[in-house]
């Protein structure tokens, strides 16, 4: 027998001012990939290792986030929705724009890296073509570059499907109570590093490839951040323990922070440099949640409107940094006036054509945007790509 499904729970603006703030943060390091000294699309002549240490941790948090923060918005969609309606509202809001990603938004970023390269040197409409080879990047010019998100998590949906289903059943219901009443306990919750630490150990050696059948590492590492997501969101509860710890999870936090700055592979050896990583991630992520649900009890006038905003921002910003950075490395200038020539340009642009696609019926749900409401309605965290 199938337990009742819960109303909604209250709105949660803290979720969506760190999902806002999780987007800029996203779009502040893809600026700075153009002017580190790690491999990307297209590179500054002139670099600036001094933006590694924070890009370095930068990088263990920002997805993460925005994973649990996904994970989270399965839980609260879940209550107001059968299984049927979630899937074909998942299909409508991740499937849709990721397809529609994959041939008009990526494209432009692999034309420009040829460009770059000297790869090629005629017009975009003699290259478009290949995309539809269906060669995958780099050999060809089918990909979904920064969507990899996208795709994952939609892929996470679909498998949770079952999971889904059984935690609506009565005995799924004392689970979560259970689940509940143990992460509200002392820093349980801090326990859940554990799988993460195993799986990022355990399988070191796959390399990050975001190709999701060749890329088990980190396919299983944001699938537990996704199920850990809609953990939370499962368990009212707990939001209240991450506050009273917020203290000591910010402590924990530092501590890893101290230590991944200052002794860091291959200084300290693979394993505990591994795991050490692995603990900033996750007290990272609760310090994050804790401290947002302490300060953030009210929506500000801007948030329900930068949230709508940001899942077709993230769809967009990588495609426009490389594009204006590409036409920035004509500027006679130096690296630090070209980073804020491309960020503020970049920034600009992106928000104008979110701004843009907003008010176009027909181009809102290719961005994963809901219809236009008639009235303001209450925003929740949705899946983002």
């Amino acid at each position: 027998m199938s337990a009742p499904i819960r109303p909604a729970a209250a709105h949660h603006p803290d979720l969506d001012w760190l999902r806002v703030l999780a987007i800029v943060v996203l779009h502040l390091f893809h600026t700075g990939m153009m002017f580190n000294t790690w491999e990307w699309h297209i590179k500054s002549p002139q670099a600036l290792p001094l933006l590694e240490p924070v890009m370095g941790v930068l990088h263990l948090v920002r997805m993460p986030l925005l994973m649990v923060i996904s994970g989270a918005g399965t839980a609260f969609a879940l209550r107001r929705r059968s299984l049927r309606a979630f899937t074909k509202d998942r299909t409508k809001r991740l499937l849709l724009p990721l397809v529609f990603g994959m041939f008009v938004v990526v494209p432009p970023q692999i034309y420009v890296e040829r460009l770059f390269q000297g790869r090629i040197q005629g017009s975009y409409a003699a290259f478009y073509p290949t995309v539809f080879d269906f060669v995958p990047y780099p050999a060809g010019s089918f990909s979904w570059h920064h969507l990899w998100f996208v795709a994952y998590l939609f892929v996470y949906c679909l498998l949770a499907l079952p999971l889904f289903a059984a935690l609506r059943t009565q005995a799924g219901g004392r689970f979560l109570a259970w689940a509940d009443a143990w992460l509200s306990r002392g820093v349980n919750v801090l326990w859940l590093v554990v799988p993460l630490a195993l799986n990022r150990v355990l399988l070191r050696d796959f390399p990050e490839t975001h190709a999701l059948l060749d890329d088990p590492r980190t396919f299983v590492h944001y699938g537990l951040l996704f199920l850990y997501g809609h953990l939370l969101g499962r368990c009212p509860g707990v939001w209240g323990r991450l506050v009273a710890l917020r203290h000591v999870l910010l402590a924990v936090a530092l501590a890893a922070l101290v230590v991944e700055l200052v002794w860091p592979w291959p200084v300290m050896p693979v394993v505990p440099a591994i795991v050490g990583g692995t603990v900033l991630i996750w007290s990272g992520l609760l310090t994050a949640m804790a401290w947002a649900r302490h300060h953030v009890r009210t929506a500000p006038a801007w948030l329900p409107h930068a949230q709508a905003l940001s899942y077709p921002f993230y769809i967009f910003h990588q495609t426009v940094i490389i594009c204006v950075g590409y036409l920035c490395l004509r500027l006679p200038v130096g690296p630090w006036a070209m980073l804020f020539a491309v960020l503020t340009l970049s920034f600009a642009v992106t928000l104008a054509l979110c701004e843009g696609v907003s008010r176009v019926a027909w181009l809102r749900p290719l961005f994963g945007m809901k219809p236009r409401a008639a009235r303001p309605a209450v925003l929740t965290p949705e899946a983002v790509g």
